[in-house]
């Protein structure tokens, strides 16, 4: 409904400043917006990094036309479940704490909530086949995330550092559950 609202108002807009039929067109996962944009059923799609390359590598002639400025550093966190144990990480090598725990990702394709989690993770140490049930699991969303942490069906989750920030601000996030023990370095 927000995002209605809001690309709503931007096509709009855009329609109006570019004297052109401009819609809004809500997608239910990445992949359909990789595939859509592919099959030129959309023109102009905001991807995250994953998903524009791939985007890019699916689509002769697809180019980036803007970034936002936050997208030059963007930072995910990792949260746990306070019946984990898991205490924050002050230093990426102690994140092998994490082997043998039941966690989970947003969406396979995002970049903040899987791909970039899952390189540092790689970084230091600790691979998908080193977690509980042998691989993560996957919410779905940075905001079911959230959820599945809280509720303590994982104890760990790595998302998006703005959609938790904004789901702690909206005080959909108990602290008394659930808390970030690592923030990622800085990525594009």
């Amino acid at each position: 409904e927000k995002l209605n609202r809001l690309y709503g108002s931007l096509s709009d807009e855009l329609s109006e400043s570019l004297d052109v039929d401009v819609r809004y067109v809500p997608v239910s996962n990445y992949a359909a917006a990789v595939s859509a944009f592919r099959s030129g059923s959309l023109d102009l799609v905001w991807f995250g990094g994953l998903t524009g390359v791939q985007a890019r590598l699916q689509t002769p002639g697809a180019r980036v036309l803007a970034q936002r400025d936050i997208d030059a550093k963007f930072t995910s966190v990792f949260i746990a479940n306070d019946a984990s144990g898991l205490r924050p990480i002050t230093s990426a090598d102690q994140l092998v704490q994490l082997k043998g725990r039941r966690l989970a990702f947003g969406s396979e394709s995002s970049t903040s909530g899987r791909l970039m989690p899952q390189y540092f993770l790689g970084e230091n140490g600790v691979t998908m086949g080193d977690l509980a049930g042998g691989g993560p699991g996957f919410s779905g969303s940075h905001d079911a995330t959230i959820a599945v942490v809280q509720s303590g069906a994982y104890e760990v989750g790595a998302l998006n550092e703005q959609v938790w920030r904004s789901n702690v601000d909206e005080g959909r996030v108990d602290p008394s559950k659930v808390a970030v023990i690592w923030r990622t370095p800085p990525y594009v």
